[in-house]
């Protein structure tokens, strides 16, 4: 029986418009380069383990993972434009999961590799009131997959407990290496090799309740 749920936020709880993987793509097609998005994404993230998944990400180690050369014009493009995450927006099935949660006495933590724009989007979308806790990278200077936020989730909300969130690298394998159950929700198929997993947020409520 779970005592807490924990909850990753970007592409779990919130997608955004454009995404910053998206801006990327754009800007390696307006230099030549064709990639799929999927192959955007995973050297990203491939990238940031570099930093230990802290920002900056190292923009030369992001293009050797995609065999592009790494010209200082097309660095300077990057470093230059603004990746960020754009319009924010709550996934369709995101109320009925917190809603579904917070019927029962499972405790339900945020826990985000973080900025601030994070705790504003939450307020903003009126999602922060489903939360008994909030984990914020950016307010304790730690990063997912270290262990030790999620041991700071855990003495939040309790153990055992679950861990939901988008990125393999940092979600699944962080929460499990800190021996936290992990649910891999892959809503743009990025990881095809990974056959356990969900596309969306729906499939995981009776895995939970049944838990509970």
């Amino acid at each position: 029986m779970y005592r807490a749920i924990f909850v990753d936020f970007g592409n779990t709880l919130v997608g955004f418009k454009p995404a910053f993987y998206e801006k990327l793509q754009t800007i390696l097609r307006e230099h030549g380069y064709d990639v799929d998005i999927r192959r955007v994404f995973r050297a990203y993230v491939k990238a940031m383990a570099v930093n230990n998944y802290s920002q900056p990400t190292d923009i030369k180690e992001f293009l050797y993972n995609l065999n592009i050369p790494p010209s200082d014009r097309l660095i300077s493009h990057i470093r230059g434009s603004d990746i960020r995450d754009g319009e924010a927006f709550i996934y369709d099935d995101v109320m009925e999961f917190l809603e579904t949660i917070r019927s029962t006495n499972t405790k339900l933590i945020l826990l985000s590799n973080s900025s601030p724009r994070t705790k504003k989007l939450l307020e903003k979308l009126g999602l922060v009131k489903y939360f008994d806790d909030l984990v914020l990278s950016h307010e304790i200077g730690i990063v997912k997959p270290n262990p030790k936020i999620f041991a700071i989730a855990i003495s939040k909300g309790g153990y055992p407990a679950l861990h939901i969130g988008d990125i393999y690298e940092i979600d699944y394998v962080g929460a499990r290496r800190s021996y936290v159950d992990a649910i891999l929700l892959d809503r743009y198929d990025f990881y095809p090799e990974i056959k356990e997993k969900v596309r969306n947020l729906r499939e995981i409520i009776p895995m939970i309740t049944k838990n509970l």
